[in-house]
């Protein structure tokens, strides 16, 4: 059994985390800094290596998904978690939804979530500051764009970024996830 899909995809309040509309659960891939691409073994229930990236290219945050949600693309939602340092792959962090970088790749919408890490209570945290996509710096959003569109331009792929969308947008996609990820396993 795959325990990585019985985590929610929401984290609920605690004591040491404060509640909110936004949270998410996203479980790292790949770590910001890697050259290495990595991703669930659905069969097995660990990370594999998946690829090395050109020469050039690291990822520029944690790269992830959100646990039983399902996009257009037949994965769970795709997120780029904007974090200090890079994560390890497997690794669960509460998060929050911030905004949604719009990406078509061969055509497919593959939108991929921006979310920053949720910090304890008093627990100092520059993210915390961060609360929508206007919020980012513009040269932040570009680096991860230009990284997107990079590396799959250099894998063959034809991809193109849509926009840059807000929170609540954000949080709508998934809601639609994770309703069709219920309806596909009722």
């Amino acid at each position: 059994m795959n325990l990585y899909h019985s985590i929610p995809p929401r984290f609920s309040r605690t004591q040491k985390l404060p509640s909110t509309p936004y949270a998410l659960n996203v479980i790292v891939e790949t770590p910001k800094g890697a050259r290495h691409k990595f991703a669930l073994n659905e069969e097995y229930g660990v990370f594999e290596w998946s690829r090395t990236l050109p020469a050039g290219f690291v990822w520029p945050c944690d790269f992830g998904f959100v646990p039983q949600t399902l996009a257009d693309d037949g994965d769970p939602l795709d997120v780029c978690l904007l974090i200090e340092g890079g994560t390890f792959p497997g690794c669960l962090v509460a998060s929050r939804v911030v905004g949604v970088l719009g990406y078509l790749k061969n055509g497919v919408a593959n939108d991929r979530l921006l979310a920053v890490p949720s910090a304890k209570a008093g627990a100092g945290n520059h993210w915390n500051e961060i609360h929508d996509v206007g919020d980012l710096s513009d040269r932040l959003l570009r680096e991860i764009e230009d990284f997107l569109i990079g590396y799959n331009r250099f894998e063959g792929h034809e991809v193109r970024v849509t926009g840059r969308f807000g929170r609540d947008y954000a949080n709508e996609l998934v809601e639609r996830a994770i309703l069709a990820h219920k309806a596909k396993h009722a």
